[in-house]
């Protein structure tokens, strides 16, 4: 009897004991889902520019370099590395490999480089590598590849040659921009590489398992179970969908675990107890054309001051006294008041004069992305002219895209635009600027004297979780969010 009554105990206990050991380890059998603000197009990682196609490629590719839980960079695809002066030696993990059986080399992360810095690429943000030796002169046509400073000297060894310190190479690193291609995959998909399932591979924590676009969009990552890097997939399947408009309703509904939301809803998710991940990624700027007379920008900039528009901006705004957003880090910049100081006085006397002398702009245009918080800093904006020069100016909404596009090509008067640090790097923001500088003092100086900028506000790329998700904030380093780490409660 006693025999038993011990033996009925200890197999309670034992139950018990695999009852909460299968806790634990439920996560790594979950699926998550993903609801994305924007379809993913190109998932070929020298040619992905928005949010969305980036997470996408570092879902299944790997780097040389990762950023951590904690924000560290460590690394990767990369079992070590060194510098020695301005080279840097990577000794890549031996059992890496693609998902086709095909392993992972040095010469893979040499043909990402080269592709990203070769101009028929037309690679987006290949000025983050214009610190590699003749980088920047073979993207400009002024050199050949062969003189890139990157070498794959065996199939696990990558040497890397920089022309300068660029304290922000390892953040590079960690990016889209520097993924490996291999050179043979790469020629057999004829131009489609990374556009269709069939023609975009993997050696990252997941491979791409369905991708739909006709309907309704769905990418369906398998987790790599193949992968022998330091990032296991956390979760067996994530699930990117996008279309869904009912921003509330999906959350409350649990019919996704994260979702972008945009700025205009942020505060009725906040509101039903959502949890919310903010990143600070996005500078609207103003910009007055150096066509018009330098008197009258002088005018102009020098009678704007951000205490007109500060309590109308949204919750998810807030002001922008740099051009450089919080995810690229201030530390270092200077404000734009350093260089135009707001002078209603002085600048409402030069406009007098400049009227006196004939100036005539009455058929000048602030256009500006037409939302409503562009709409409402416009009209501040032109608010304070009327007020400061007596000044009565037109205000016209148009595109973001159509924004972008007028400031590439100088086609405005006055212009209202957004500039997105998407990948987290100066140098890829600085790109979307138009600007080649590697330091944020030499590029203050072009912004503001050259460019007469005003940086206005910024505002943020936001994620929601309905509290399925453990750690969504330790997965967000570099803007970018690594799906790998993700941990679903069970």
């Amino acid at each position: 009897m006693i025999f038993k009554r011990l033996t009925a105990i200890l197999l309670v206990a034992l139950i018990i004991i695999l009852s909460f050991s299968g806790c634990e380890e439920n996560y790594k059998e979950a699926f998550i889902y993903i609801e994305f603000d924007r379809i993913a197009e190109v998932i070929d990682p020298q040619l992905a520019t928005t949010t969305e196609e980036l997470t996408v490629c570092r879902s299944i590719f790997d780097t040389l370099l990762r950023y951590d839980q904690n924000g560290n960079i460590v690394s990767s695809a990369a079992e070590s590395y060194e510098k020695e002066g301005n080279v840097y030696t990577f000794k890549l993990k031996t059992n890496g490999s693609w998902t086709d059986g095909t392993p992972l080399t040095a010469d893979d992360f040499l043909y990402g480089i080269e592709r990203a810095v070769s101009p028929e690429t037309s690679a987006p943000y290949a000025n983050s590598l214009f610190s590699i030796k003749g980088a920047e002169e073979i993207y400009t046509g002024k050199a050949e590849l062969s003189s890139l400073g990157v070498t794959a000297t065996d199939e696990h060894t990558l040497k890397i040659e920089l022309k300068r310190d660029d304290p922000e190479f390892l953040k590079v690193l960690t990016s889209a921009i520097t993924m490996p291609c291999n050179r043979k995959y790469f020629e057999g998909c004829m131009g489609k590489y990374g556009l269709t399932l069939d023609t975009t591979p993997s050696c990252g924590s997941y491979y791409i398992k369905k991708w739909t676009s006709n309907e309704k969009f769905l990418i369906r990552l398998a987790k790599n179970l193949d992968f022998t890097g330091d990032f296991e997939a956390n979760s067996m399947r994530i699930y990117y969908t996008c279309g869904e408009k009912d921003t509330l309703g999906m959350l409350e509904n649990e019919n996704t675990d994260l979702m972008y939301i945009s700025n205009e809803d942020y505060d009725k998710v906040t509101a039903a107890d959502f949890e919310t991940v903010t990143t600070k990624d996005t500078c609207y700027a103003l910009f007055v054309s150096e066509d018009l007379n330098e008197d009258v920008r002088k005018a102009l900039l020098t009678s704007i001051d951000h205490s007109g528009f500060k309590d109308k901006l949204p919750s998810t705004h807030s002001v922008a006294e740099t051009v450089y957003p919080a995810v690229i880090g201030t530390k270092g910049t200077k404000k734009v008041t350093d260089y135009v100081k707001y002078d209603p006085e002085a600048a409402s006397k030069l406009y007098s004069e400049l009227i006196k002398a004939g100036t005539d702009l009455s058929g000048i245009t602030i256009k500006y992305p037409s939302d409503a918080a562009a709409e409402s800093v416009a009209k501040s904006v032109a608010a304070q002219w009327q007020q400061n020069l007596s000044l009565f100016i037109n205000i016209e909404g148009i595109s973001p895209s159509a924004a972008k596009s007028a400031y590439d090509f100088g086609n405005y008067d006055i212009l209202i635009a957004p500039f997105t640090a998407t990948t987290g790097t100066l140098s890829a923001y600085h790109a979307e600027l138009g600007l080649s500088y590697t330091d944020t003092t030499k590029a203050e100086k072009s912004l503001y004297e050259e460019l007469h900028c005003y940086p206005l506000y910024f505002t943020s790329t936001n994620i929601a979780s309905t509290h399925t998700v453990d750690n969504l904030k330790s997965c967000l380093w570099g803007g970018i969010l690594d799906v790998a780490m993700l941990i679903k409660n069970s």
